[in-house]
């Protein structure tokens, strides 16, 4: 790869998100039995980075959050099922074969349920089209870290998660047949942020498995996943009706119906930690659903402040305290994807 055709490095970084509602609808073709549907998500400042430089021979992969690295002499030896896989994937769409460094970071761990495996892999891509003179739209950008994903993990992938990296902000996904419509939700993000809690419930599965099993009880007619993917469906379409007129006291309670709809998709979706972080949430005014596909990972509690005193979140931070559990820190993220 000659570097006079082509800039000696790029950089990109991309932040995760916040699933609200309407999550594992975004998987196709699930959004096109439930119609409407819509997933609500909130893109947070945990962000996922990615340089890509010139190299003189070969494919070398490092992952500085995970210690992780690997090398090869053309990208396919690296195309299999792994912590760096991913990478190669992608760098293989991109028609990139050898010659080239990539050097990851993520800001949240693998299993968070935080989309961080999407985000990054956004930011690799993103900075690996710029690295070859090339740019890449998001109607282009999109869909090959969906395919790439998909080839990596072996399971259908959901949508939502680039989409949050590529726009940040607070969005509403439009699942429709023949296309996907992003809308950036007209919220005032502060008022997001204050009623929002993210905390931490420990160790996860992996997602996948879970969004497997659901994909199968759809297709397959189970009745329970029907019932259940069409109560997620109807609560994500009056999640994001209460965020653009402002009604956030009503998010809780339709947080807690999105969460026992969600624990009747599959049993591992929850874990007596997430059960002990939603009962905390509960029992001082709050709401809780875990964040992704559940097994553990993040929690995100919705309770709004007190407009002149205490409030929900006041109250559910102290209660959240009791149970002994301390709230992971995080902004709304505007910025979005940003390459360089």
């Amino acid at each position: 790869m000659s570097s006079a055709a082509t800039p000696r490095f790029a950089e990109a970084t991309a932040p995760t998100r916040i699933d609200l509602a309407g999550g594992t609808l975004d998987i196709w073709p699930l959004y096109l039995f439930h119609p409407g549907a819509v997933t609500v998500n909130v893109a947070i400042d945990r962000r996922a980075s990615c340089r890509v430089e010139e190299a003189a021979s070969g494919i070398r992969i490092e992952s500085r959050d995970t210690l992780q690295k690997a090398e090869a002499a053309h990208v396919g030896e690296l195309m299999g099922e792994g912590g760096l896989s991913l990478v190669a994937y992608i760098l293989h769409a991109l028609g990139i074969e050898s010659g080239v460094k990539v050097v990851t970071h993520s800001r949240v761990p693998a299993g968070s349920g935080l989309g961080g495996s999407s985000a990054l892999a956004v930011a690799v891509a993103a900075a690996a089209a710029r690295f070859t003179g090339r740019e890449l739209g998001e109607e282009r950008l999109w869909p090959i870290v969906r395919d790439a994903e998909a080839q990596c993990i072996r399971v259908p992938t959901g949508v939502q998660d680039y989409h949050a990296a590529i726009h940040g902000s607070v969005l509403a996904v439009h699942l429709q047949p023949g296309t996907v419509r992003v809308e950036r939700l007209a919220v005032d993000p502060a008022a997001v942020e204050e009623c929002l809690i993210l905390v931490d419930a420990g160790a996860t599965r992996f997602s996948g498995i879970n969004n497997w099993d659901v994909f199968k009880g759809q297709i397959d007619g189970d009745a329970r996943v029907r019932e259940a993917l069409g109560a997620i469906a109807q609560v994500a379409v009056q999640v994001r009706a209460a965020l653009v007129e402002g009604r956030f006291g009503d998010v809780a309670p339709l947080l807690a119906r999105e969460w026992e709809a969600r624990k009747r998709l599959a049993p591992a979706v929850t874990t007596p930690e997430v059960d002990r972080i939603a009962a905390a949430a509960l029992e001082a005014g709050g709401a809780a659903k875990v964040c992704g596909a559940g097994g553990g990972g993040m929690v995100a509690v919705w309770a709004p402040p007190g407009a002149r005193g205490r409030g929900d979140r006041e109250r559910v931070l102290e209660s959240l305290a009791s149970a002994g559990f301390r709230p992971v820190p995080f902004r709304v993220d505007l910025r979005g994807l940003e390459v360089a």
